[in-house]
């Protein structure tokens, strides 16, 4: 089987169904991923963070703001709406732009590159105010999905993310976490020798899956050289067999460039086993 990729359970089902309607075998196998990130912070009452951390005026605007969104009691739908909105009642308008700078690139929206630069800033900054909110919220146990009209005192703790290199290792409000992230991924595997059914897909599995768009179409078209023999005689050995792994193909647009000669052998066995070819010793030999 030729291993594509890793997906989530959405993409690996889609990409399972553009294949099978060409006609390709495809084999879905999901497991269980995990994934690490670590962070390091500072935690405690904001009056002992505000000696510690330089430019705390930041993080006094932000707890400003989400005083505000507490006052005015919004629903959880519109609670991050109204605290973003206080910090800049431009954060919508910049997160469309950048957005659009982003999919389409600074040309395409009218922007020097400074300036899409600055958009990138912008959504940056308002990440860090949302992970800002998770936090505070979390650590003051204010539930925005219950009663939004938490109280959150006169000294609220707070998490502040900072550089481990700039703090004292034993700086009593240090706290370090490794979080852990459990996830369901799907591994899809396809059959050899039904890749060349690959020239079958959809113009829109090119579009969406460019990338596994070629993957396929190269062991489909490593897999159709080796159908028969080439040349007159039907014999060749090992070091013949490997040559014929290396190739290009004129896709139009560029040249595609196949080397398979690492999986020589394994694409031979797959071959013997499917009836295509004979081996003896260094010996390949097309049946007839």
């Amino acid at each position: 089987m030729f291993k594509l990729g890793e997906y989530d359970e959405f993409e690996a089902a889609e990409i399972a169904d553009y294949l099978k309607e060409a006609g390709v075998k495809v084999d879905l196998k999901p497991s269980i991923s995990a994934s690490m990130e670590s962070a390091v912070y500072l935690e405690g009452r904001s009056s002992e963070l505000r000696e510690r951390v330089e430019d705390f005026e930041v993080y006094d605007l932000r707890i400003g703001a989400l005083r505000a969104a507490l006052a005015e009691g919004a629903d959880a739908e519109d609670f991050t709406d109204r605290y973003l909105s206080t910090l800049d009642p431009s954060w919508k308008e910049k997160k469309e732009e950048t957005a659009g700078f982003l999919k389409d690139g600074s040309d395409e929206v009218g922007g020097s590159p400074e300036e899409a630069m600055e958009r990138v800033a912008d959504l940056l900054e308002t990440l860090e105010a949302l992970q800002f909110l998770d936090s505070a919220l979390e650590l003051n146990e204010i539930d925005v999905e219950g009663d939004p009209r938490g109280e959150l005192g006169d000294d609220p703790l707070l998490r502040i993310p900072v550089d481990p290199d700039d703090c004292d290792p034993d700086e009593e409000l240090l706290r370090s976490v490794l979080a852990v992230h459990l996830d369901k991924e799907v591994e899809v595997r396809l059959d050899e020798m039904t890749a060349p059914l690959a020239r079958n897909l959809d113009d829109e599995f090119l579009d969406e899956y460019p990338e596994e768009y070629y993957m396929v179409t190269s062991i489909g078209m490593t897999i159709e050289r080796l159908l028969g023999p080439p040349g007159d005689s039907n014999k060749i050995d090992l070091d013949e067999f490997r040559e014929l792994l290396v190739f290009e193909e004129d896709m139009e647009d560029f040249v595609m460039t196949v080397d398979g000669t690492a999986v020589a052998e394994d694409i031979a066995r797959t071959l013997k086993k499917e009836g295509v070819i004979k081996i003896k010793g260094d010996k390949i030999a097309w049946k007839r």
